[in-house]
């Protein structure tokens, strides 16, 4: 068998991204874990310190500084409005979304059949079309330039109003919960704008001579808008002036909570600790997978370090598999959460770093119970 440099010289290549990759997954497992670990801490904090609020009750300046949760109706006391398209809606944010009609350039590669010497050659055909797009498509760089020209600004810039009063109850919303408003609904107006050369079809707004053929340069609009004014929500953030902020924990982690519904603090913090769990899950579930496909990489590697190892060498026998990879990388990723979460939750910490190690507590009670076999006959 080849000593462990022998075998790295002549697989450095798939060695060095095998250790890249174990590197990185232990990385976003440990990222990833702290993350959670502190988030979970940050979140009980808020809830042990979070008093509940009658919506209906007036203003408590005695309360500043302490975290509240209130569950109400949005107060909206101005619309938003758009008068160049007669929009007007009493909601948290309105949405204007402008794209314009440009050229779009599209590229085929396809291997040249012509080509001297018998060789392939792989060559691009270039393809124009009109789309409808948010962002400017710069058509300088385009392969043919000419009769592709696309304007060089977009006359009417995309943007997002923000109401500037919000309320449930007698509290107003600091611009931190505002911006977490972000289910947008389609604006469905049928009032015809005032302006002759903008037409309204189907919900949207052309700027140009004809729908059906629009021109490259013409430009339509569209609106939405989320937090519609009456619509209950539920906050958990701390009050400050009047005003809800953001809660800023002793792990300067700031919470500041908003769902649609009137949902008690019970259900407040457990939707959010179920959504930071999937979070979590998805994450773990990407940092095991690289930590796979760093063992695979590094298989013949560690068969060399097995067998030399005379410890190790009797736990584990054989050429390594795709199970035994599988195997290794849950259990390094095991170790790594385990760790993590050791000293937030020791038993769940403990019952991890168990489990993570159970596959070698196996094999070795195998190998034991296999000498004691042998030493009785």
């Amino acid at each position: 068998m080849a000593t462990l440099a022998e075998e790295f010289q002549r697989s450095w290549l798939t060695s060095v991204i095998g250790l890249g990759l174990f590197a990185t997954g232990v990385w976003l497992l440990t990222w990833n874990e702290g993350r959670a670990v502190h988030h979970a801490y940050s979140l009980d904090e808020t809830y042990n310190n979070a008093i509940v609020l009658n919506p209906y009750e007036k203003l408590q300046p005695e309360l500043d500084g302490r975290v509240i949760h209130i569950s109400g109706n949005l107060i909206i006391d101005e619309p938003l409005t758009e008068p160049d398209y007669g929009i007007s809606i009493q909601a948290v944010k309105l949405k204007r979304r402008v794209q314009m009609f440009q050229w779009v350039e599209e590229r085929t590669p396809r291997d040249d059949d012509e080509s001297s010497a018998g060789k392939y050659n792989s060559i691009n055909d270039y393809y124009y079309v009109t789309e409808w797009r948010d962002k400017l498509v710069d058509s300088s760089s385009f392969y043919i330039r000419h009769g592709h020209e696309n304007p060089r600004e977009i006359p009417l810039k995309s943007v997002t109003y923000i109401a500037p009063s919000v309320k449930v109850g007698h509290l107003l919303l600091g611009n931190e919960i505002k911006h977490k408003f972000n289910d947008f609904v389609e604006v469905t107006s049928d009032e015809r704008p005032e302006r002759r050369d903008v037409k309204l079809h189907m919900g949207i707004y052309y700027h140009c001579n004809d729908i059906w053929n629009p021109e490259v340069g013409d430009i339509r609009v569209q609106f939405s808008y989320a937090g519609a004014a009456g619509e209950p929500v539920t906050i958990i953030a701390k009050q400050e002036n009047g005003v809800l902020v953001p809660y800023k924990t002793s792990k300067n982690h700031k919470i500041a909570l908003l769902r649609h519904g009137n949902l008690n603090i019970n259900q407040m913090f457990s939707a959010e600790h179920y959504d930071a769990k999937i979070e979590t899950w998805k994450l773990r579930g990407v940092g095991v997978f690289v930590l796979y496909a760093s063992s695979v990489c590094l298989a013949k590697l560690l068969n060399i370090i097995v067998h030399q190892t005379p410890i190790l060498s009797n736990v584990i026998s054989g050429e390594a598999t795709a199970f035994g990879n599988v195997i290794l990388a849950i259990s390094v990723s095991l170790i790594v959460v385990a760790t993590a979460w050791m000293f937030y939750r020791p038993m769940l910490g403990m019952g991890l770093l168990f489990a993570a190690v159970s596959p070698f507590l196996y094999c070795m009670m195998g190998v034991y119970n296999a000498a004691q076999n042998t030493h009785i006959n």
